[in-house]
Protein backbone atom coordinates (compact mmCIF):
# COMPACT_ATOMS: atom_id res chain seq x y z
CA UNK A 1 0.00 0.00 0.00
CA UNK A 2 1.32 3.29 -1.18
CA UNK A 3 1.84 6.58 1.40
CA UNK A 4 2.05 9.00 -1.52
CA UNK A 5 -0.87 9.88 -3.88
CA UNK A 6 -1.44 12.73 -5.84
CA UNK A 7 -4.48 12.83 -3.86
CA UNK A 8 -2.94 13.14 -0.90
CA UNK A 9 -0.26 15.87 -2.32
CA UNK A 10 -3.36 17.98 -3.51
CA UNK A 11 -5.12 17.62 0.01
CA UNK A 12 -2.20 19.00 1.81
CA UNK A 13 -1.96 22.01 -0.80
CA UNK A 14 -5.48 22.83 0.00
CA UNK A 15 -5.14 22.93 3.05
CA UNK A 16 -2.51 25.88 3.02
CA UNK A 17 -4.46 27.80 0.92
CA UNK A 18 -5.34 30.43 3.69
CA UNK A 19 -2.18 31.22 5.89
CA UNK A 20 -3.97 33.80 8.79
CA UNK A 21 -1.52 35.97 11.34
CA UNK A 22 -1.62 33.74 14.50
CA UNK A 23 -1.73 36.21 17.18
CA UNK A 24 -3.29 39.76 18.22
CA UNK A 25 0.65 41.15 17.71
CA UNK A 26 1.08 39.55 14.24
CA UNK A 27 -1.85 41.17 13.21
CA UNK A 28 -1.14 44.84 14.74
CA UNK A 29 2.44 44.46 13.12
CA UNK A 30 0.49 43.46 9.22
CA UNK A 31 -1.86 46.48 9.81
CA UNK A 32 0.76 48.67 11.11
CA UNK A 33 2.74 47.82 8.21
CA UNK A 34 -0.17 48.37 5.79
CA UNK A 35 -0.65 51.29 6.73
CA UNK A 36 2.97 52.45 6.48
CA UNK A 37 3.02 51.51 2.83
CA UNK A 38 -0.48 52.48 2.13
CA UNK A 39 -1.86 48.93 1.67
CA UNK A 40 -5.74 48.46 1.61
CA UNK A 41 -4.59 45.17 3.72
CA UNK A 42 -8.26 44.43 4.22
CA UNK A 43 -9.30 44.67 0.49
CA UNK A 44 -6.29 42.30 -0.24
CA UNK A 45 -7.09 39.52 1.98
CA UNK A 46 -10.75 39.39 1.20
CA UNK A 47 -9.43 39.44 -2.48
CA UNK A 48 -7.03 36.27 -1.73
CA UNK A 49 -9.97 34.51 0.35
CA UNK A 50 -12.11 34.54 -2.70
CA UNK A 51 -9.55 33.28 -4.95
CA UNK A 52 -8.96 29.75 -2.75
CA UNK A 53 -12.29 29.89 -1.49
CA UNK A 54 -13.96 26.97 -3.74
CA UNK A 55 -11.08 24.93 -3.21
CA UNK A 56 -10.65 25.72 0.78
CA UNK A 57 -14.37 24.41 0.67
CA UNK A 58 -13.73 20.72 -0.43
CA UNK A 59 -11.25 20.52 3.01
CA UNK A 60 -12.25 22.79 5.59
CA UNK A 61 -14.36 21.12 8.37
CA UNK A 62 -18.22 22.27 8.82
CA UNK A 63 -17.14 24.56 11.42
CA UNK A 64 -15.42 26.81 9.50
CA UNK A 65 -17.77 27.29 6.65
CA UNK A 66 -19.63 29.97 8.01
CA UNK A 67 -16.79 32.53 8.18
CA UNK A 68 -15.84 31.41 4.73
CA UNK A 69 -19.21 32.33 3.89
CA UNK A 70 -19.02 35.62 5.97
CA UNK A 71 -15.24 36.05 4.44
CA UNK A 72 -13.92 37.01 8.23
CA UNK A 73 -11.55 33.81 8.39
CA UNK A 74 -8.70 35.69 7.52
CA UNK A 75 -10.11 39.38 8.62
CA UNK A 76 -8.25 40.48 11.76
CA UNK A 77 -12.23 40.54 12.93
CA UNK A 78 -12.41 36.53 13.21
CA UNK A 79 -13.08 35.74 16.99
CA UNK A 80 -9.82 34.57 18.90
CA UNK A 81 -11.14 30.74 19.54
CA UNK A 82 -11.72 30.45 16.10
CA UNK A 83 -8.33 31.29 15.05
CA UNK A 84 -7.26 29.12 17.34
CA UNK A 85 -9.07 26.59 16.09
CA UNK A 86 -8.26 27.20 12.26
CA UNK A 87 -4.47 27.17 13.49
CA UNK A 88 -5.05 24.23 15.32
CA UNK A 89 -6.67 22.48 12.31
CA UNK A 90 -4.04 23.81 9.86
CA UNK A 91 -1.20 22.37 11.82
CA UNK A 92 -2.77 19.16 12.56
CA UNK A 93 -3.15 18.73 8.60
CA UNK A 94 0.01 19.41 7.79
CA UNK A 95 1.38 16.77 10.32
CA UNK A 96 -0.78 14.65 8.96
CA UNK A 97 1.22 15.12 5.60
CA UNK A 98 4.73 15.11 7.37
CA UNK A 99 3.68 11.49 9.30
CA UNK A 100 2.47 9.95 5.34
CA UNK A 101 6.40 11.65 4.29
CA UNK A 102 7.82 9.94 7.17
CA UNK A 103 5.96 6.57 6.28
CA UNK A 104 7.14 6.81 2.08
CA UNK A 105 10.52 7.52 3.83
CA UNK A 106 10.84 4.21 6.22
CA UNK A 107 9.79 2.76 3.17
CA UNK A 108 12.14 3.60 1.33
CA UNK A 109 15.09 3.21 3.77
CA UNK A 110 14.10 -0.08 4.18
CA UNK A 111 13.88 -0.94 0.48
CA UNK A 112 17.38 0.12 -0.66
CA UNK A 113 18.56 -2.26 1.81
CA UNK A 114 18.29 -4.88 -0.39
CA UNK A 115 20.16 -2.46 -3.52
CA UNK A 116 23.14 -1.65 -4.40
CA UNK A 117 25.42 1.16 -2.70
CA UNK A 118 25.08 3.68 -5.49
CA UNK A 119 21.25 3.38 -5.13
CA UNK A 120 21.86 3.42 -1.04
CA UNK A 121 23.71 6.28 -1.82
CA UNK A 122 21.36 8.41 -4.26
CA UNK A 123 18.07 7.70 -1.97
CA UNK A 124 19.93 8.99 1.35
CA UNK A 125 19.22 11.82 -0.50
CA UNK A 126 16.50 14.19 -1.24
CA UNK A 127 15.32 14.02 -4.43
CA UNK A 128 13.28 16.59 -4.07
CA UNK A 129 13.02 19.45 -7.00
CA UNK A 130 15.28 17.94 -9.02
CA UNK A 131 14.09 17.89 -12.76
CA UNK A 132 13.98 14.75 -15.33
CA UNK A 133 17.10 15.18 -17.61
CA UNK A 134 16.79 12.43 -20.10
CA UNK A 135 14.76 9.40 -20.82
CA UNK A 136 15.70 6.39 -22.39
CA UNK A 137 13.96 3.00 -23.33
CA UNK A 138 16.05 -0.22 -24.00
CA UNK A 139 14.28 -3.65 -24.24
CA UNK A 140 12.56 -3.45 -21.01
CA UNK A 141 14.96 -1.27 -19.36
CA UNK A 142 14.33 2.17 -18.60
CA UNK A 143 17.18 4.67 -17.77
CA UNK A 144 16.00 8.14 -16.12
CA UNK A 145 18.56 10.52 -15.93
CA UNK A 146 18.12 13.49 -13.29
CA UNK A 147 19.05 16.33 -12.73
CA UNK A 148 19.56 17.52 -9.14
CA UNK A 149 20.40 21.87 -10.28
CA UNK A 150 18.32 23.68 -7.74
CA UNK A 151 17.37 20.44 -5.11
CA UNK A 152 19.23 18.90 -2.63
CA UNK A 153 21.18 16.36 -2.82
CA UNK A 154 24.98 16.65 -3.06
CA UNK A 155 24.75 14.56 -6.00
CA UNK A 156 24.69 17.05 -9.70
CA UNK A 157 23.26 14.41 -12.09
CA UNK A 158 21.84 10.66 -11.36
CA UNK A 159 21.32 8.02 -13.72
CA UNK A 160 18.50 5.14 -12.46
CA UNK A 161 18.29 1.98 -13.98
CA UNK A 162 14.95 0.33 -14.12
CA UNK A 163 15.93 -3.23 -15.00
CA UNK A 164 13.24 -5.84 -16.40
CA UNK A 165 10.31 -3.34 -15.87
CA UNK A 166 7.43 -5.60 -14.86
CA UNK A 167 4.42 -2.75 -15.10
CA UNK A 168 3.94 1.02 -15.26
CA UNK A 169 1.01 3.61 -14.35
CA UNK A 170 1.39 6.89 -14.85
CA UNK A 171 -1.24 10.09 -15.43
CA UNK A 172 0.29 10.94 -18.72
CA UNK A 173 3.83 9.95 -19.97
CA UNK A 174 7.10 10.90 -18.06
CA UNK A 175 8.70 14.08 -19.65
CA UNK A 176 11.75 15.55 -19.75
CA UNK A 177 11.94 18.99 -17.85
CA UNK A 178 9.53 17.74 -15.09
CA UNK A 179 9.88 18.42 -11.40
CA UNK A 180 10.33 15.29 -8.65
CA UNK A 181 8.59 16.83 -5.67
CA UNK A 182 7.97 13.57 -3.51
CA UNK A 183 9.03 9.98 -4.24
CA UNK A 184 8.83 6.28 -2.20
CA UNK A 185 10.43 3.36 -3.07
CA UNK A 186 8.68 -0.32 -1.69
CA UNK A 187 10.33 -3.90 -1.85
CA UNK A 188 7.76 -6.35 -3.92
CA UNK A 189 7.58 -9.78 -4.12
CA UNK A 190 8.83 -9.62 -7.45
CA UNK A 191 11.14 -6.63 -6.99
CA UNK A 192 11.03 -3.43 -6.46
CA UNK A 193 8.34 -0.43 -6.95
CA UNK A 194 8.68 3.42 -7.42
CA UNK A 195 6.34 6.10 -7.34
CA UNK A 196 7.01 9.87 -8.08
CA UNK A 197 4.69 12.77 -7.77
CA UNK A 198 5.77 15.29 -10.36
CA UNK A 199 5.17 19.02 -11.21
CA UNK A 200 4.87 20.73 -14.22
CA UNK A 201 2.46 19.03 -15.48
CA UNK A 202 1.39 17.72 -12.17
CA UNK A 203 1.48 13.54 -12.52
CA UNK A 204 1.47 10.76 -10.24
CA UNK A 205 4.38 8.07 -12.11
CA UNK A 206 4.27 4.46 -10.57
CA UNK A 207 6.82 1.59 -11.94
CA UNK A 208 7.61 -1.80 -10.87
CA UNK A 209 10.82 -3.43 -11.70
CA UNK A 210 12.96 -6.67 -10.84
CA UNK A 211 16.36 -4.85 -9.75
CA UNK A 212 17.49 -1.15 -9.92
CA UNK A 213 20.91 0.22 -10.20
CA UNK A 214 22.06 3.65 -10.48
CA UNK A 215 25.35 6.05 -11.25
CA UNK A 216 25.95 9.44 -9.85
CA UNK A 217 28.07 12.56 -10.54
CA UNK A 218 29.42 15.57 -9.26
CA UNK A 219 29.73 19.39 -10.38
CA UNK A 220 33.45 20.38 -10.08
CA UNK A 221 33.92 22.84 -7.17
CA UNK A 222 34.72 25.87 -9.79
CA UNK A 223 31.11 25.11 -10.97
CA UNK A 224 29.79 26.29 -7.71
CA UNK A 225 31.59 29.43 -7.31
CA UNK A 226 31.13 30.54 -10.44
CA UNK A 227 27.55 29.85 -10.35
CA UNK A 228 27.13 31.78 -7.09
CA UNK A 229 29.65 34.85 -8.42
CA UNK A 230 26.98 35.05 -11.23
CA UNK A 231 30.04 34.45 -13.60
CA UNK A 232 29.33 30.91 -15.66
CA UNK A 233 28.06 32.80 -18.41
CA UNK A 234 30.94 35.26 -18.67
CA UNK A 235 33.15 32.49 -18.61
CA UNK A 236 34.88 30.75 -21.43
CA UNK A 237 34.87 27.06 -21.34
CA UNK A 238 38.35 26.73 -22.55
CA UNK A 239 39.31 28.53 -19.47
CA UNK A 240 36.64 26.37 -17.29
CA UNK A 241 38.23 23.40 -17.99
CA UNK A 242 42.10 24.78 -17.27
CA UNK A 243 40.80 25.14 -13.96
CA UNK A 244 39.51 21.07 -13.17
CA UNK A 245 41.84 19.25 -11.27
CA UNK A 246 43.98 17.30 -13.40
CA UNK A 247 43.61 14.21 -10.69
CA UNK A 248 40.08 13.85 -10.70
CA UNK A 249 37.86 11.62 -13.25
CA UNK A 250 35.63 13.16 -15.83
CA UNK A 251 32.84 12.85 -17.89
CA UNK A 252 30.73 15.06 -20.41
CA UNK A 253 27.30 14.71 -20.16
CA UNK A 254 25.10 16.49 -22.47
CA UNK A 255 21.05 16.35 -23.13
CA UNK A 256 22.02 12.71 -25.57
CA UNK A 257 24.91 11.18 -24.46
CA UNK A 258 27.18 10.53 -21.01
CA UNK A 259 30.81 9.91 -22.39
CA UNK A 260 33.87 9.19 -20.20
CA UNK A 261 36.75 11.74 -20.62
CA UNK A 262 40.16 10.35 -20.86
CA UNK A 263 41.82 13.37 -20.66
CA UNK A 264 42.19 17.16 -19.91
CA UNK A 265 44.89 19.12 -21.40
CA UNK A 266 45.81 22.66 -22.44
CA UNK A 267 42.38 23.48 -22.63
CA UNK A 268 41.40 20.02 -25.17
CA UNK A 269 39.74 17.23 -23.77
CA UNK A 270 39.80 13.91 -25.33
CA UNK A 271 37.11 11.64 -25.32
CA UNK A 272 37.87 8.15 -23.89
CA UNK A 273 35.23 6.77 -26.72
CA UNK A 274 34.42 9.28 -29.23
CA UNK A 275 35.57 12.72 -30.94
CA UNK A 276 34.95 16.56 -29.21
CA UNK A 277 35.80 19.61 -31.53
CA UNK A 278 35.23 22.60 -29.43
CA UNK A 279 34.51 25.33 -31.98
CA UNK A 280 33.98 29.30 -31.96
CA UNK A 281 30.09 29.25 -31.57
CA UNK A 282 29.36 25.35 -31.18
CA UNK A 283 30.63 22.01 -29.68
CA UNK A 284 30.42 18.62 -31.61
CA UNK A 285 30.66 15.37 -30.12
CA UNK A 286 30.83 12.00 -32.22
CA UNK A 287 30.53 8.94 -30.67
CA UNK A 288 30.16 5.66 -33.12
CA UNK A 289 28.30 7.03 -36.41
CA UNK A 290 26.27 9.42 -34.13
CA UNK A 291 27.43 13.20 -34.07
CA UNK A 292 25.67 16.14 -31.87
CA UNK A 293 25.95 19.46 -32.12
CA UNK A 294 25.67 22.05 -29.05
CA UNK A 295 25.40 25.75 -30.21
CA UNK A 296 26.81 28.07 -27.51
CA UNK A 297 23.82 30.03 -27.92
CA UNK A 298 21.91 27.74 -26.25
CA UNK A 299 23.78 25.06 -24.33
CA UNK A 300 26.55 26.14 -22.50
CA UNK A 301 28.88 23.63 -22.25
CA UNK A 302 30.53 24.47 -18.63
CA UNK A 303 27.54 22.37 -18.22
CA UNK A 304 27.92 19.38 -19.10
CA UNK A 305 31.41 18.73 -17.29
CA UNK A 306 31.05 16.50 -14.38
CA UNK A 307 32.97 14.56 -12.24
CA UNK A 308 33.09 11.86 -9.41
CA UNK A 309 34.87 12.91 -6.85
CA UNK A 310 32.69 15.31 -4.12
CA UNK A 311 34.10 19.31 -3.00
CA UNK A 312 32.40 20.97 -0.77
CA UNK A 313 32.53 24.30 -2.54
CA UNK A 314 31.15 25.95 0.88
CA UNK A 315 33.27 24.45 3.44
CA UNK A 316 35.25 27.77 4.38
CA UNK A 317 31.73 28.64 6.04
CA UNK A 318 31.77 25.85 8.42
CA UNK A 319 35.00 27.68 10.28
CA UNK A 320 33.99 28.76 13.28
CA UNK A 321 34.45 32.85 13.93
CA UNK A 322 35.84 33.02 17.46
CA UNK A 323 33.29 34.17 20.50
CA UNK A 324 35.15 37.47 20.81
CA UNK A 325 34.76 38.13 17.11
CA UNK A 326 31.29 37.53 16.66
CA UNK A 327 29.25 40.80 17.07
CA UNK A 328 31.98 42.52 15.40
CA UNK A 329 31.44 39.75 12.50
CA UNK A 330 27.69 39.92 12.25
CA UNK A 331 27.23 43.90 12.26
CA UNK A 332 30.35 43.55 10.07
CA UNK A 333 30.53 44.11 6.15
CA UNK A 334 32.52 40.92 5.36
CA UNK A 335 29.46 37.96 4.22
CA UNK A 336 32.19 35.30 4.09
CA UNK A 337 32.51 36.26 7.75
CA UNK A 338 29.00 37.07 8.59
CA UNK A 339 27.65 33.93 7.85
CA UNK A 340 29.92 31.56 9.13
CA UNK A 341 29.35 33.87 12.27
CA UNK A 342 25.81 33.12 11.95
CA UNK A 343 26.94 29.30 11.78
CA UNK A 344 28.70 29.17 14.79
CA UNK A 345 25.80 30.78 16.78
CA UNK A 346 23.55 28.27 15.42
CA UNK A 347 25.50 25.01 16.17
CA UNK A 348 26.25 26.57 19.53
CA UNK A 349 23.10 28.71 20.65
CA UNK A 350 23.43 27.46 24.85
CA UNK A 351 27.04 28.05 25.05
CA UNK A 352 26.55 31.67 23.22
CA UNK A 353 23.07 32.61 24.24
CA UNK A 354 24.51 36.08 25.88
CA UNK A 355 26.24 37.22 22.94
CA UNK A 356 23.38 36.13 21.04
CA UNK A 357 20.72 38.59 23.04
CA UNK A 358 22.98 41.08 22.53
CA UNK A 359 23.46 40.80 18.94
CA UNK A 360 19.41 40.71 18.41
CA UNK A 361 19.11 43.74 19.88
CA UNK A 362 21.27 45.50 18.46
CA UNK A 363 20.81 44.59 14.96
CA UNK A 364 18.49 46.64 12.44
CA UNK A 365 16.15 44.25 10.64
CA UNK A 366 15.65 45.04 6.93
CA UNK A 367 14.04 43.71 3.82
CA UNK A 368 17.33 42.09 2.58
CA UNK A 369 17.82 40.56 6.01
CA UNK A 370 14.24 39.92 7.06
CA UNK A 371 14.20 35.98 5.57
CA UNK A 372 17.60 35.01 7.34
CA UNK A 373 17.05 36.25 10.27
CA UNK A 374 13.68 34.56 10.41
CA UNK A 375 15.22 31.20 10.49
CA UNK A 376 17.94 31.89 12.66
CA UNK A 377 15.17 33.46 15.67
CA UNK A 378 13.25 30.56 14.91
CA UNK A 379 15.83 28.41 15.80
CA UNK A 380 17.07 30.17 18.80
CA UNK A 381 13.63 31.06 19.99
CA UNK A 382 13.38 26.87 19.94
CA UNK A 383 16.30 26.12 21.99
CA UNK A 384 14.91 28.54 24.47
CA UNK A 385 17.71 30.85 25.06
CA UNK A 386 16.13 34.22 23.57
CA UNK A 387 15.46 37.09 26.46
CA UNK A 388 11.49 38.34 26.43
CA UNK A 389 12.87 41.99 24.96
CA UNK A 390 14.41 40.14 22.20
CA UNK A 391 11.20 37.59 21.44
CA UNK A 392 9.20 40.95 21.40
CA UNK A 393 11.07 42.47 18.94
CA UNK A 394 11.54 39.51 16.16
CA UNK A 395 8.28 37.99 17.18
CA UNK A 396 6.85 38.71 13.92
CA UNK A 397 9.26 36.60 12.00
CA UNK A 398 9.50 33.79 14.70
CA UNK A 399 7.92 30.37 13.41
Amino acid sequence: MWNLSKEVKEKFRKCNLLPIPESEEDWEYALREAKVEGEDLIGRLKEELEEVKAELLQVLPNRFIPYIENGSLNQPTLPETVRVDYLKWNSESNREFELILEAAYEHTKEAVTYLSNPVQEVFAESLHDATIARIDRVGNNLHLYINTDGGFSTKSYIHLIFQKITSENADEPVQVGQCLVYDELQKTEKGFAFRVLFECPEAEWTIEMEKIDAAYYYRPVDYAKLHDERQIESTSFTDYIAKLNPNHRYWLITPDLICTIKNISEGTIILENGQLVIGKSDLVVSVGNKSFTYDFNEFNPIYFIYTDVYEDPYAQFSTPVPTEDLEEAILGEDLELQVRAWNTMYANPNELALIINRILWKLEIREDNELMISVFTSHFYQEGILTEKVVDKYRHLIN
